[in-house]
């Protein structure tokens, strides 16, 4: 039984860690695409796809891993690129977000080159909602002559959810609740085992000295009687001298 109890003990410790980077990689997720609208780390950035915009290249729910470039990077017709964009909720309020999608065309503005993108599942570009794109707003590559990115199926859909209200409740929130309820029931539980296991010691101590006090007064029953004793034969010793005279 306690090795069952200590195997539990280490199951629910390594969750608990496993929660813990869970939360962090969430919350820096969360921090490091503040600004774009999809993270940024380590010269890396990672792009969960939503829609089938770009079929049969990637599909909704994949996770995409990039190399972010400079503001002034030069890109060319064919390559995927992550560019910044946004879309408007149902809220009226506008979001950021990044797509990623092929570039279809260049051109050089006296100097500027800008870009036009599209999916390649898509009939029309992405001229009418995004136009056309400057360096600047090009904030990584996913598929290049000289790059080609990672892509991680399905797990896109996973860090949506880990992201979303619900997800972050279920799977960070709620189990660290119930771990605080099982680690406050398991303090209690030995605050009450370490309090039963003191008293048994004081009751212990408690009926020991009862026996030593017992032992004593049956000593000092002992002890009076024989002096009772040595008192009478004492006596009669004195009456037999008294006879005699």
């Amino acid at each position: 039984m306690k090795v069952f109890k200590k195997v539990i003990n280490i199951v629910i410790d390594v969750l608990v860690v496993l929660i813990l980077l869970v939360s962090a990689l969430v919350l820096t997720l969360s921090l490091a695409s503040q600004d774009t609208g999809s993270p940024n780390l380590l010269g890396y950035t990672l792009n969960a796809i939503q829609t089938g915009s770009m079929e049969p290249e990637f599909y909704d729910g994949d996770l995409l891993i990039g190399k972010s470039t400079d503001i002034d990077g030069t890109y060319n017709k064919g390559d995927i690129v992550f560019f910044e964009s946004s879309y408007k909720g149902e809220d009226g309020i506008e979001y950021k977000m990044v797509k990623c999608h092929r570039i279809v065309k260049t051109k050089d503005d006296n100097g500027i080159k800008t870009y036009l993108t599209k999916g390649d599942n898509n009939k029309i570009s992405d001229e009418e909602t995004d136009g056309w794109l400057t360096a600047d707003k090009i904030v990584g590559i996913y598929q290049t002559n000289d790059y080609q990115g990672k892509k991680l199926e399905g797990f896109g859909s996973v860090i949506d959810y880990l992201q979303s209200f619900w997800g972050f409740f279920f799977v960070i929130v709620l189990p660290m609740i119930l771990f605080f309820i099982y680690e406050l029931v398991r303090v209690i539980r030995n605050v009450m085992a370490y309090t039963k296991e003191k008293a048994i010691v004081a009751a212990k101590e408690a009926a020991e000295n009862a026996e030593l006090s017992e032992a004593q007064k049956q000593k000092a029953i002992e002890e009076y009687l024989a002096s009772q004793k040595v008192k009478e034969e004492s006596s009669k010793n004195e009456d037999g001298s008294e006879n005699q005279g």
